[in-house]
């Protein structure tokens, strides 16, 4: 095999505790070393560029922090035409360039996007966020997220992409407005609304930290809410009248509490029952990730009960966190909705 030449790029901020593991997986992937090279471009403050340093494969580069701002550093310093982009909280397989290189043997391919599962040994809440589906899937795939056709697919994840460099150049780079996030599916719609063809490639696979913590999982998804929010700027309306609005929850709470406490707790009983029962119909019925889980439960390790239970309870959390986080851009970005890329989401 005549390997594809790759740059591999890791944005790092703060990731003394992750960065070893994922340069140990980049040094031991079997590919040619001479045909990729590993750029870490680093905004830390901790020990993160002491340990990247000691890997004399490895090009150590300073830069302001922001996703798009250390994505486009690596754009510009990159050595190769192909573009593929890791998190330093993943851990490469060591198949992992040998399927880029196939994949991009197709010319029309500008884009290819992969899985982010766990890694083997995640415990068990690990587990279970990683079943709500996202990074990049998480647990259940990145199918549950994007749909394979002859188009392509809408977008590919950062933790887990690969890029032509001259489609991503000409369609300007990443956005320096998205912080912390939200650069790759910005990106990839531009890409798309030039004609480049994105693709999913199922054996392109990370395995990806997920948040171990339920705290750790608030915190990320209310992050998640603030991008969303620069991608898509939803209305003040379209925020309260959905069912993760942070107020509907107490609210039903204390409907249920004043029934039980009035003399009818069987009807509260009665319509808590119902009003889950409804509520997993819904999470059948539109979300594409729960049906890839019930489907692949067996596969993925997780249980049944577990399914109808907890990973319900985790997606409605994710939810109302991602609609705080859409408050919070939205008071920072103006009452009328007007999106303003700062640095500080």
């Amino acid at each position: 095999m005549t390997a594809s030449p790759v740059s591999v790029v890791v944005i790092t901020s703060n990731e003394e505790k992750n960065i070893r593991g994922c340069l140990d997986s980049l040094m031991a992937l079997d590919y040619p070393p001479e045909s990729y090279e590993v750029l870490v471009v680093d905004a830390s403050t901790d020990a993160t560029p002491q340990i990247a340093g000691e890997y004399p494969r490895v090009r150590l580069v300073r830069s302001e922090k922001g996703f798009s701002t250390q994505k486009n550093v690596g754009l510009k310093l990159a050595a190769f035409d192909i573009l593929a982009f890791t998190d330093a909280d993943c851990l490469v397989p060591r198949d992992w360039l040998r399927v880029v290189h196939r994949a991009f043997l197709d010319k029309r391919v500008a884009a290819i996007g992969g899985n982010a599962f766990p890694p083997p040994g995640t415990g068990r809440f690990g587990t279970w966020t990683a079943c709500v589906g996202h990074p990049a899937g998480g647990a259940i795939g990145f199918d549950a997220n994007v749909e394979r056709s002859a188009g392509g697919i809408a977008f590919v994840p950062g933790c887990n992409s690969v890029f032509r460099k001259d489609a991503l150049l000409d369609v300007g780079g990443f956005d320096p407005g998205f912080f912390e996030g939200g650069e790759d599916v910005d990106a990839s719609r531009r890409l798309r609304s030039k004609g480049y063809f994105l693709d999913y490639i199922p054996e392109l696979t990370v395995f990806h930290k997920p948040r171990g913590t339920l705290a750790g999982y608030l915190k990320w998804n209310i992050q998640v809410g603030i991008t969303k929010f620069s991608l898509r700027r939803p209305s003040l309306g379209r925020l309260v009248f959905q069912p993760a609005f942070p107020l509907w929850s107490p609210v039903g709470i204390s409907a249920l509490a004043f029934l039980g406490m009035s003399g009818r707790p069987l009807t509260a009983l009665i319509l808590a029952g119902a009003s889950w029962t409804l509520y997993l119909g819904a999470l059948v019925v539109l979300a594409r990730p729960y049906r890839f889980l019930l489907e692949r439960r067996r596969k993925i390790g997780v249980r049944l009960v577990t399914i109808l239970t907890v990973i319900p309870v985790l997606i409605y959390l994710r939810q109302v966190c991602i609609n705080i986080g859409q408050f919070k851009k939205r008071r920072r970005s103006g009452a009328g909705g007007r999106v303003n890329h700062d640095r500080t989401p």
